[in-house]
């Protein structure tokens, strides 16, 4: 029996959680060894942050698109959208 073949049998015989504290093993040892190995959660994490980057994206096209002079101050606008709507006074 090779020892590929005997860890084999010893992962088949262990709960769910020792597998995966293996994988976290196997997976450190790769990364010491320079072995890169993608694993599914990297793929997950790659695409979630090219989803995230392309929304990114399109705020900022939005943004160009705004209609707001560069000159606008919203602090000034908010002051007077409170007073307006309460009638505050400063």
């Amino acid at each position: 029996m090779t020892i590929q073949q005997e860890v084999y049998e010893k992962i088949m015989r262990l709960p769910e959680d020792g597998i995966k504290l293996i994988l976290v093993v196997a997976d450190e040892i790769a990364r010491q060894h320079g072995i890169l190995i993608e694993t599914d959660t990297d793929k997950e994490k790659s695409s979630l942050l090219l989803k995230k980057k392309k929304a990114f994206q399109n705020l900022l096209e939005m943004r160009e698109q705004s209609t707001f002079p560069e000159d606008f101050d919203y602090k000034k606008a908010r002051e007077e959208a409170v007073h307006e709507k309460y009638n505050f006074t400063n």
